[in-house]
C-alpha cells in the first residue's frame, strides 16, 4: 500500500506535507465524518457518536490538528470516511487512484500514532479503526496486524482494570469480532482473546427512550456476537476440533485430518440446524426475516438498488444465516461429489447438497455484493472468499451432469457477481487474484 502522506485532489493546492491538513474547511470535515458515520458506524460501533462530535473532533479542531489521540481518532475517520465519500460521487477524495482513496488522511493518522500508542482504551480504538480501513483495502495481513495489536492491548488493560464499563465491554467484542472474522478465512496466529470471552458482560441492550437507530445498530451488534459463538459451536462439532469452541475459529482443521467432518451425524447436523432457526426466530423487529427455502424466488430487479441502513443490516445477518446454513450441510456437497452412481443417493443427501448449494448462493447475494461497492461492505475479503468457495463447489457439480439437479436454478448468478468484483479486487488483492487464477483452472 502506498505511504504517500499527499492530500486529495481537493486539497492539493494546499502544501504536500502534513500541513494541508489546515486546508480543511468545517464543510469538508462534516462530509468525511458523517460519510463514516453513515456507512462504516452502523456495522462497527468502534465510535461514541455523540461523544467523537462533542469531544473528539471538538478538540482535534482547538488544537489544529497537533499530535493527540484526538487527532489521531480524527484522521482516521476522515480516512475511512473518504473512502464511503468517494463511492458516493465525491471523486475530488481521491489523490490519484482508486486504490488510494483516505491514504494521505490514514498515513498522517499511522505516523502520528506511532508515537502515541500504549496499553490504553484509545489505542484500542485508534487499531480497531485502522483493522477497517485495511478491510476496506483487502488487506488481510495489515487488518490482521492490528487487529491482533488491539486485541493484545486489551488482554493486558482487562486483568488490570478489574471491571470493564459499557464502553470497554463494546470494544473487547468489536475486536473479538473483527478477529474472528479473519481467522475465519486466513491461518494467522490468535491472541488468545476469545478465552475471555465467557467472562465479559455483553454489551448493553438498548433500553426505554433510546435513539431508535442507534437501538438497531446495538441490537444489530449482539445478534452477530450471537452468530459468532453459533459459527464457533458450528464449526467445533464439524470439523472434531480439539480446541476450547470458545476459540475454535481461530485455527485451522487440521491438515491431517482432512475426512474428520464426514463424521458428523444427521443429528448433529439438525441440531446445529434448529440452533440456527432458534438464532434467527429470536432477531428484534426490523432485523428478522424468513427461513431457508429452495423455492424462495430472487428479485432480480431489487439486485442493484441502493440498501437504506436498516436493509444493509438485515441483509448482514441474512449473509451470516445463509453462510451458517451452507456450513452446517457441505458434508452433504462431500457425499454428493463422491458418490460414484447418483441413485446411490438417500432423500436426505439430496436435500442436504441441494441446501448447502442455495445457501451459498443466497450467501452472496445477501452480502450485498450486487448493491454496494465492495470496498464498503462489512469484511470484503469475507464476501470474496464466501464466493470463491461457492463457484469451486459449482465447478465440481458442472462436471458431472448427474450432479446438476444439485444446483439452484440462479446459480449462474455466482459468476455474474464475480464479474462484478473481478478487475478491482484482484489489483488489490493477491489472496483474490489467486483464487480467481483456480477458478480458471477448474474451469
Amino acid at each position: 500500500m502506498s505511504q504517500s502522506m499527499a492530500p486529495p485532489r481537493r486539497l492539493e493546492m494546499f502544501s504536500r506535507d502534513h500541513t494541508w491538513l489546515s486546508g480543511l474547511s468545517l464543510s469538508d470535515v462534516h462530509l468525511l465524518t458523517k460519510s463514516y458515520f453513515e456507512n462504516f458506524h452502523p456495522s462497527c460501533l468502534i465510535l461514541d457518536e455523540n461523544i467523537f462530535y462533542s469531544d473528539i473532533l471538538s478538540k482535534a479542531l482547538q488544537i489544529n490538528f497537533a499530535k493527540d489521540y484526538s487527532t489521531c481518532t480524527v484522521l482516521l475517520v476522515c480516512a475511512i470516511g473518504s473512502i464511503a465519500a468517494y463511492y458516493s460521487g465525491h471523486e475530488e477524495w481521491c489523490s490519484s487512484h482508486e486504490h488510494d482513496v483516505g491514504i494521505g488522511f490514514f498515513n498522517l493518522a499511522n505516523e502520528m500514532f506511532r508515537d502515541l500508542e500504549g496499553a490504553n482504551w484509545s489505542s484500542v480504538e485508534c487499531l480497531l479503526l485502522m483493522g477497517v480501513f485495511y478491510s476496506a483495502k483487502l488487506r488481510v495481513y495489515d487488518a490482521w496486524q492490528v487487529s491482533h495489536r488491539a486485541c493484545c492491548s486489551i488482554l493486558i488493560l482487562v486483568p488490570l482494570q478489574g471491571t470493564l464499563g459499557a464502553r470497554e465491554c463494546q470494544l473487547f467484542w468489536i475486536a473479538y469480532l473483527h478477529e474472528s472474522q479473519i481467522l475465519a478465512e486466513f491461518d494467522f496466529p490468535a491472541s488468545g482473546l476469545g478465552k475471555l470471552a465467557s467472562s465479559i458482560p455483553l454489551p448493553l441492550m438498548p433500553g426505554v427512550g433510546t435513539d431508535p437507530h442507534y437501538a438497531q445498530y446495538q441490537f444489530f451488534f449482539l445478534a452477530l456476537i450471537s452468530m459468532r459463538k453459533l459459527l464457533n459451536r458450528i464449526l467445533f462439532h464439524l470439523y472434531s476440533r480439539e480446541q476450547n469452541s470458545e476459540n475454535s475459529s481461530h485455527d485451522s482443521p487440521s491438515a491431517e485430518k482432512p475426512m474428520t467432518f464426514l463424521s458428523a451425524t444427521p443429528s448433529i447436523i439438525h441440531e446445529l440446524d434448529r440452533q440456527l432457526e432458534e438464532w434467527r426466530m429470536c432477531l428484534p423487529s426490523g432485523l428478522e426475516f424468513s427461513a431457508y427455502s429452495e423455492a424462495q424466488e430472487i428479485d432480480h430487479q431489487d439486485m442493484t438498488r441502493i440498501r437504506p441502513v436498516h436493509e444493509r443490516l438485515r441483509g448482514n445477518l441474512m449473509a451470516r444465516y445463509f453462510a451458517a446454513k451452507s456450513i452446517i450441510h457441505r458434508p452433504f456437497i462431500y457425499r454428493v461429489l463422491h458418490c460414484e452412481q447418483g441413485s446411490m443417493l438417500s432423500e436426505e443427501d439430496q436435500i442436504g447438497a441441494q441446501t448447502a448449494i442455495g445457501s451459498a448462493l443466497k450467501c452472496t447475494l445477501y452480502s450485498g455484493i450486487f448493491h454496494t461497492p465492495l470496498p464498503l461492505l462489512m469484511h470484503p475479503i469475507n464476501t470474496c472468499r464466501s464466493l470463491f468457495a461457492l463457484e469451486v463447489q459449482i465447478s465440481l457439480l458442472l462436471r458431472r451432469e448427474t450432479l446438476h439437479f444439485v444446483l439452484p436454478k440462479d446459480w449462474k448468478m455466482g459468476g455474474k457477481a464475480r464479474e462484478i468484483i473481478t478487475g478491482l479486487t484482484t489489483e488489490m488483492s493477491p489472496t483474490v487474484a489467486r483464487d480467481w487464477e483456480i477458478l480458471q483452472l477448474l474451469s
